[in-house]
């Protein structure tokens, strides 16, 4: 080896800018992790999709292919199926074609921005060969949407359907049970309410102690009769005895009001008692099985059930929405990663002046109706604002459709506190679904028609409303039902009616809303039931509210003879005490101004 020359300097050391045992390793994975995103990335993207969408909806979501173009930020879908979280063998919507524009930036915090959506080749309402539902199959389980579900299906069933009756029979007491009846134990629940009230005005009265008053001042006033104008003393006397016995008369007046108030609330029990006798009557009538003669009940027996539904599934993605699109900046909870212990829900809290954590900006939808059709018709829609965050986004989520013979809208409002979710539509031209009516066997198939849909939920309060308006309507009825005698009244009086006008409303309190019904057949059966029935139905009428009274009028007329003679003795004492007050109080008065000459005395 040859030693560097005296002087010289020694070679610098090469600089390595790569040190290719540490990053090689790494352009592999780097590459490998490349390659697979290019060859899964479609796959992963379209089962996540799926999952997500099947979670949200309560039913089943499906895609047939999913491609990511995250270069120019588009997302492409193809075959999506979106089964119905009501229906088991009916899809909610399908669609041939989706394209987003995605902003590829925001999704490096987690967030989907989606500029724009084209959708194409929508169609609804289609058949499918599974059952699709989710949240149907687990309400009040796991997930928002199974809990939605079951809220919205306890709410439609508070709504009591009368039915309409075809059968007739006779009571007996053996059918009619006293302890069913809900007269007596209101008519004890008030005999004890009557004695109750009697002991607390008898204790309130011998607390006035109006004796030692009253005995004082009837000896003041006999000493007055025998005193001299000039006796200051007995004057002074006078005047104190006329100011206890208005101290007496105050508290008197006192338990006064006490027993009008008590009487008025003895009052409103004998009401009740008269309430509850009619609902005692109702009760007995329906163990006839009489047929419903008046109009409301009949259109609500015939058609309640089928427009309950609709209400119901508005109610439900309304809810939905709610649960996803949370007014305000309020934390929402979602289902959160499965696990075999201590799985539960994230909780995420929004931030002002953030970008939502998903934002559709706007869609463009096209869609038919009638796609079996010979000459199918194409619909327009649009949607704009569907975001999670609304408070964020500030502006309401709005949906809008026309087409031949339709027109609707929504708005989803959730930027302030309180909520309001609108709806309206209007379609025509579209055959509606036949349904067999609830109580007879008929089967109704309405034809092609027109259905009207409004629906407004602000805050907790409803008002909806449903009409259904066809004419050419068609009657079928089965084997059994023209041997009925009543089932031939009801046929003969709806079978040549080719006109139907059905509106359903709700309004009020989300929590136990008013429900009404009518429609055009309501009149023509209730008239022709009266007309042939009429007699009949009043004559077992009569003798049910006679088996009624029969069983509760003892003990009614024991109640109200209890409460007269409470209200009587009452009114008796305090009328008699106030006389004696007010007896004294004149004659000390009197005595008073015959002592002065009518000169007011300091």
């Amino acid at each position: 080896m040859t030693a560097p020359a005296p002087g010289s300097r020694p070679p610098a050391p090469r600089l390595k800018v790569f040190r290719w045992r540490a990053v090689g390793p790494l352009l592999v994975l780097l590459v490998i992790g490349v390659v697979l995103w290019w060859i899964f990335a479609d796959s992963i993207a379209r089962h996540e999709s799926e999952q997500v969408g099947t979670q949200i909806l309560g039913a089943k979501v499906e895609i047939q292919k999913l491609h990511l173009d995250l270069r120019h930020g588009k997302v492409m879908v193809y075959g999506l199926t979106v089964a119905s979280p009501h229906e088991a063998l009916r899809n909610l919507l399908q669609a041939d074609e989706l394209v987003a524009d995605v902003d590829v930036l925001p999704l490096t915090e987690k967030k989907l921005i989606i500029n724009r959506i084209a959708a194409n080749g929508l169609r609804f309402g289609t058949r499918r060969e599974t059952d699709g539902r989710v949240a149907a199959k687990s309400a009040g389980g796991d997930g928002i949407a199974g809990r939605v579900m079951a809220e919205t299906r306890e709410w439609a069933q508070q709504f009591k359907v009368p039915v309409l009756q075809l059968a007739t029979g006779k009571i007996s007491i053996d059918s009619l049970d006293p302890r069913r009846l809900s007269t007596l134990p209101a008519a004890e629940a008030l005999g004890a309410r009557a004695d109750s009230s009697r002991k607390a005005w008898q204790a309130s009265f011998e607390g006035l102690q109006l004796g030692p008053t009253i005995d004082s001042a009837n000896a003041t006033l006999e000493k007055l009769r025998h005193a001299r104008a000039t006796d200051i003393a007995a004057l002074n006397e006078g005047r104190q005895a006329i100011t206890r016995l208005k101290r007496a008369s105050d508290r008197v007046t006192a338990l006064e009001r006490t027993v009008k108030t008590g009487v008025a609330g003895l009052q409103t029990g004998l009401a009740g008692l008269d309430s509850a006798k009619r609902r005692d009557y109702a009760f007995a009538r329906s163990l006839l099985k009489l047929p419903t003669l008046d109009a409301p009940s009949v259109g609500a027996a015939l058609f309640a059930p089928g427009t309950i539904k609709p209400f119901e599934r508005v109610l439900y993605y309304a809810q939905l929405a709610r649960r996803y699109m949370p007014p305000g900046l309020l934390p929402r909870a979602a289902t959160g990663t499965k696990r075999v212990r201590r799985a539960g829900e994230d909780v995420r809290f929004p931030e002002e002046r953030a970008l939502p954590a998903f934002l559709l900006r706007s869609a463009e939808l096209s869609f038919f109706l009638h796609p079996n059709s010979e000459q199918p018709q194409r619909y327009a829609g649009h949607l704009t604002g569907l975001t999670s965050d609304p408070a964020l986004y500030g502006r309401p989520t709005s949906l809008g459709a026309t087409g031949p013979q339709l027109a609707a809208g929504a708005m989803l409002n959730h930027v302030r506190e309180i909520p309001v979710d609108t709806a309206g539509a209007t379609l025509g031209g579209i055959r509606l679904p036949a349904f067999d009516v609830p109580g007879v066997p008929l089967r109704l198939d309405p034809g092609s028609g027109t259905t009207q849909l409004g629906f407004n939920l602000n805050g907790d309060t409803i008002h909806a409303r449903f009409a259904i308006r066809s004419s050419n309507v068609t009657w079928a009825r089965d084997s059994g039902f023209a041997n009925s005698r009543l089932g031939e009244l009801i046929w003969s009086a709806i079978s040549r009616i080719s006109d139907l006008n059905v509106e359903a409303r709700i309004s009020g309190a989300l929590h136990n809303p008013d429900f009404a019904v009518r429609s055009n057949l309501d009149q023509a059966i209730a008239t022709r039931l009266r007309a042939v029935l009429g007699a009949q139905v009043a004559a077992a009428e009569q003798q049910v509210r006679a088996r009624v009274d029969a069983l509760v009028s003892q003990q009614v007329a024991a109640a109200r003879a209890q409460v007269t003679q409470v209200e009587s003795r009452a009114q008796a004492q305090v009328a008699q005490q106030r006389a004696r007050l007010d007896e004294l109080q004149k004659q000390l008065e009197q005595r008073l101004r015959e002592m002065t000459g009518g000169i007011r005395l300091p």
